[in-house]
């Protein structure tokens, strides 16, 4: 039977004047494509929140990795 190990990154998503629309999406896709030179497999994508925050107001994202072992 397989075995997995499992790897969770926050990205926090950036907001306000000095930061560029987009910085958040390419934090994440340069995370994903280091982390897939290091053996890791992207699982998924999480958005989570809070009840002050809300659902469409998202504060970042849970990226999960799966690598086989």
């Amino acid at each position: 039977m397989k075995k997995y190990e499992y790897k969770f990154v926050e990205i926090h998503a950036k907001r306000g004047l000095k930061d560029k629309v987009g910085d958040t999406f390419d934090e994440c896709k340069h995370i994903i494509t280091a982390e897939a030179e290091n053996g890791w497999r992207l699982k998924q994508v999480v958005t989570p929140f809070n009840e002050k925050s809300g659902v469409y107001n998202a504060t970042g994202y849970q990226i999960i990795f799966e690598k086989e072992i």
